[in-house]
């Protein structure tokens, strides 16, 4: 049942929601680092193609599948496979600063699609 302590509180969130969006995106352009609502975005399109579940394994993904996350691409994919071809799994996700290539602002933008 709609009520209008409903509505009012749909119309408070929805204000809200709006005023966080505006302030990560002008975050987003004087910065270049992604709002959090932007990996928030990426993460739940992630989680809405099925389960957790899907997210990719760092040790037995392939050079194709990581090249599919946001940042990480076909040279950076090589180079996590080949870093773990040669130093065997990853025990945490701090190991991907190992890498050539990733540095902290990019492991915390690709965390959200990553699992062991």
């Amino acid at each position: 049942m709609i009520t209008v302590k409903n509505i009012g509180s749909l119309v408070l969130g929805s204000a809200l929601a709006f005023s966080v969006c505006v302030s990560n995106s002008f975050a987003e352009e004087k910065t270049g680092i992604p709002s959090l609502s932007a990996v928030a975005d990426k993460a739940s399109a992630v989680a809405e193609s099925g389960s957790l579940a899907d997210l990719i394994n760092i040790n037995n993904a392939t050079p194709e599948m990581l090249a599919k996350i946001p940042g990480i691409g076909p040279k950076l994919g090589e180079a996590i496979t080949a870093y773990r071809d040669a130093n065997g799994t990853f025990t945490q996700l701090k190991d991907l600063l190992n890498v050539e290539g990733i540095d902290m602002s990019l492991l915390e933008k690709v965390k959200p699609f990553l699992k062991f």
